[in-house]
């Protein structure tokens, strides 16, 4: 869902879809989490200063942060978090209720046929520690329980699709995707849920976990590939999505921390990839007679990927993310720009780039780019882009995006084009000058990297 926000931010076409992201996590205080969510609500924020202009809530522009993310709460015209009741403070045992079982009772043998003690003893606030038989028998009863979902039965109109994103080699993916796959088709009381054209992506192993006896943990990374084996068998026979795409790597190439609490992984390629699933999945016109399969590749077996590496079918993956960080570098480089006569005919002087429209746009850019750098860095990695210093204002723009050489020597071409922009601009029908700006910021960066395309 990060990278989601991060290409709709440089401008991935959604094909005129608003994005209503339902985040159902049962750690209740993973750090990663209230991440996205503040991230998710910063991108908001700069789409508003965009569309909402004296009260009137104007078309969104081309380009950057052209979609709309909504959140579920305020489309029922709710104020609070309604995913919040997704969580569970008691362990695994007390939630089965197995210590008022009798010795010799037959359920609690069966009980221990089918769960370890480390399996009961689970604390369900922090998830199900990459264990799916916990996960399938819990995350049921909460789905079941929560306001949200009734929330988005009633938000759900005709010709909205449904999109499923998980993992395959942990707990709450492996075991939440196949219910609520299920809740969707019984919604028989709500035929644009039943109904829907629906996907799903699901995210196989891409990364191991240090030795879980160093670090006290529950998880062990050996088995994660024996957990995918198992549930693709299982959905083999149970998909009920119109598209289920499956995204993973050849081998796990990095390995992280085993720290359940933090998860302080790294932003990683393969993300990225099953994100671009619901770009594919949004451009689908039919619901198809059965389940369709579908995956990606990459054209080199490389450990860092540039634009011919990756192949052609990224072109838009890589356009979209160079043109962010073009826009990061002129939103650096344009205060200090003292001949730039857009400070005079179009208002964008000092007190333009203080306000706090422009602040938060630069905010956001500099999450990009760290992500984008995490990307690059990973193992494997993303890395089309060799970025030359912002201060560096010798720095030549030429051939910055990897077997491309562009026609922009430096930022003044971006500069001129942004003028020519305005000059042609017509609209009056606002007076949003942070609109105008990321208007003509784009077609000015757009001139020159749809050579990609």
């Amino acid at each position: 869902m990060k990278s989601i926000t991060m290409l709709l931010a440089a401008g991935m076409d959604a094909k005129g879809y608003t994005i209503v992201p339902v985040l159902i996590d049962p750690h209740m205080d993973l750090e990663e989490k209230r991440n996205l969510q503040t991230l998710i609500g910063e991108y908001e924020t700069v789409y508003n200063n965009v569309i909402l202009s004296d009260g009137k809530r104007l078309n969104p522009i081309p380009g950057f942060f052209g979609t709309d993310i909504a959140d579920l709460a305020k489309l029922n015209g709710q104020q609070n978090d309604i995913s919040e009741p997704i969580a569970e403070k008691r362990s695994f045992g007390q939630y089965l209720n197995v210590g008022n079982l009798n010795s010799e009772d037959v359920n609690k043998y069966l009980v221990q046929t089918m769960f370890s003690q480390s399996n009961l003893d689970n604390d369900l606030s922090v998830g199900f520690k990459g264990s799916p038989n916990v996960g399938t028998v819990v995350l049921g009863e909460m789905i079941k329980g929560a306001d949200w979902f009734q929330a988005f039965c009633n938000a759900c109109q005709k010709g909205d699709r449904i999109f499923i994103i998980s993992s395959i080699f942990g707990g709450t993916g492996a075991s939440g995707y196949p219910l609520l796959e299920k809740k969707v088709r019984n919604s028989t009381d709500h035929p644009n849920v039943k109904d829907a054209i629906m996907g799903a992506v699901s995210v196989l192993p891409y990364f191991s976990l240090e030795d879980p006896s160093t670090t006290d943990s529950d998880i062990d990374s050996a088995n994660f590939l024996t957990k995918t084996k198992s549930a693709l068998a299982y959905y083999e026979q149970s998909v009920m999505s119109d598209y289920i795409y499956y995204v993973g790597e050849q081998g796990m190439k990095t390995t992280y921390a085993n720290d359940e609490k933090k998860q302080e992984d790294k932003a990683h390629f393969v993300e990225l990839v099953a994100a671009t699933a619901l770009f594919d999945f949004l451009s689908k016109t039919d619901k198809p007679d059965k389940t369709q399969a579908l995956s990606r590749a990459i054209k080199e077996d490389v450990e860092s990927l540039s634009v011919s590496s990756l192949g052609d079918a990224y072109n838009n993956v890589v356009k979209a993310v160079a043109d962010m960080m073009m826009l990061s570098r002129l939103v650096y480089f344009l205060p200090n720009e003292n001949q730039f006569p857009l400070s005079k005919n179009r208002g964008f002087d000092e007190d333009f780039y203080t306000d706090k429209s422009f602040v938060c746009l630069r905010n956001f850019l500099a999450r990009f780019s760290e992500w984008y750098q995490e990307l690059a860095e990973n193992k494997r990695g993303f890395a089309p882009l060799t970025i030359p210093d912002p201060n560096d204002r010798k720095a030549k723009l030429s051939n910055w995006i990897q077997d491309f050489s562009l026609d922009a020597k430096d930022e003044s071409y971006y500069l001129l084009d942004m003028i020519r922009a305005s000059n042609k601009d017509k609209d009056d029908t606002h007076t949003i000058k942070f609109r105008r700006f990321l208007d003509y910021v784009y077609k000015a960066i757009d001139k020159y990297t749809s050579k990609i395309m």
